[in-house]
């Protein structure tokens, strides 16, 4: 354990950052996707919409304005032709049931939140997935910078196989195996360009650009220490975008269930109304009237309508709870699964990079000295060459796992990892 850990520290702190000053960061990156995806924007917009409705949480229904012709004899069609004639003008509003204004206000602003909390959701994710996409390009640019690198070698190896075999000292089958080696690694390489093809297309897709928008990646995958400690990696957890969105969605539940407990309260209706009347001959004086009232509505279905709504929303919000917890689990072993992903990668790659590279290189020189001088056969000039390509790919491919389960952790951190000044 102690020589894992002095090695990872020589790997970590030693080997210099492989990042030009011309190479893209991919956290620059993660963030202009945020700024430019389409998607994100349609979800601002939602939440802009809910903020809309927000603000008309507190008002009250609209007052009524009535006028009424009432009591005029259908032979005779005018006030004053009856003594119960006249023109009835009215006044009423319907007053809010106590804490039913504060409830939908609450229940308003929730809904605006779970919006937001949508929103970082998807903006980590996003982020996420920029992220993942730029290492898997950066490895296999690298593994294309390693292919070429070995064919070239296959080349040099050629020509020495060559030269043996015009003097008789080698065999045609042996350059013959060669250059079928030269030729299919060749063939590999077309692999390698359309993949990153792919892989630059569904970045650039992330950021609403061009799909041939040229990215620049680093030659090779530095070893990053992991943001903060893994205490506080495990506490920051707590935070992640996903979880505060289901919480979210528990408190909408929560105030929509508050909120219909208050609407299951009647709703009075008060009124006021004056009637102006005209004197009838030899009969009543025709004196204005003033009327007053109010009412109630009787609750016998709205009751249960609402504790149907109460308990609807309850059951909702016990549903997201439970969501919280296992999203929370799940993440948590997530997390304890990149921890360990990035430690035996890191530990993989500076074992290659210390000592199993430069053994592989020395045994090719060394084989290939000796095959000049008839001290090595031609196949173990083969199996040194297939071994030192073999080493260079697992050190690169363990670097980008490296790389990989770092970016995974960053995502799951989410925002919390921006205090480190590396992430954001």
């Amino acid at each position: 354990m102690l020589r894992f850990s002095l090695l990872l520290l020589f790997v970590l702190v030693g080997v210099p950052h492989a990042r030009a000053a011309d190479v893209d960061d991919p956290e620059v990156l993660a963030n202009l996707a945020v700024e430019r995806q389409p998607g994100l924007d349609a979800l601002a917009a939602q939440t802009d919409a809910m903020r809309a409705v927000a603000t008309t949480a507190r008002l009250w229904m609209d007052p009524m304005l009535g006028a009424e012709l009432s009591n005029l004899p259908i032979t005779t069609p005018i006030l004053g032709a009856h003594a119960m004639s006249g023109l009835q003008f009215k006044l009423q509003q319907t007053f809010p049931a106590p804490g039913e204004i504060r409830s939908r206000t609450a229940t308003a602003e929730a809904r605006v939140l779970a919006s937001e909390r949508d929103w970082d959701a998807a903006a980590n994710a996003l982020r996420g997935e920029v992220r993942a996409r730029y290492q898997d390009l950066a490895v296999l640019r690298q593994l294309e910078a390693v292919t070429r690198a070995h064919l070239a070698d296959l080349d040099r190896l050629i020509g020495a196989v060559d030269a043996r075999y015009r003097v008789g000292s080698a065999d045609q089958h042996d350059l013959l195996q060669l250059a079928l080696r030269r030729d299919r690694l060749g063939e590999f390489l077309a692999d390698f360009s359309a993949k990153q093809e792919m892989v630059l297309a569904s970045i650039n897709g992330a950021l609403a650009r061009d799909p041939a928008t040229p990215i620049t990646t680093p030659e090779l995958s530095a070893l990053v220490p992991l943001p903060q400690d893994a205490a506080a990696r495990q506490e920051a957890l707590g935070s992640h975008p996903d979880l505060e969105r289901l919480r979210s969605m528990a408190a909408v539940a929560r105030a929509e269930a508050e909120q219909a407990r208050f609407e299951a309260n009647p709703e009075p209706t008060v009124w006021l109304g004056y009637r102006v009347r005209t004197e009838v001959p030899n009969g009543d004086p025709g004196t204005n009237f003033v009327t007053a009232g109010v009412s109630v509505p009787l609750p016998f279905a709205s009751t249960k309508k609402y504790r149907a709504l109460a308990q609807a929303a309850e059951a909702r919000a016990r549903a997201a709870d439970e969501s919280v917890a296992s999203r929370q689990a799940r993440l948590l072993s997530m997390l304890a699964a990149a921890e360990a992903q990035y430690a035996r990668a890191a530990q993989r790659a500076g074992t290659y990079r210390t000592l199993l590279e430069p053994a592989a290189r020395a045994a090719l020189d060394s084989t290939s000295s000796a095959y000049q001088v008839d001290r090595a056969a031609f196949a173990d000039l083969v199996r040194a060459e297939v071994d030192l390509l073999d080493v260079q790919r697992a050190r690169l491919l363990a670097e980008s796992e490296a790389a990989s389960a770092r970016a995974d952790i960053l995502t799951l951190l989410g925002p919390s990892a921006a205090p480190d000044g590396d992430d954001r």
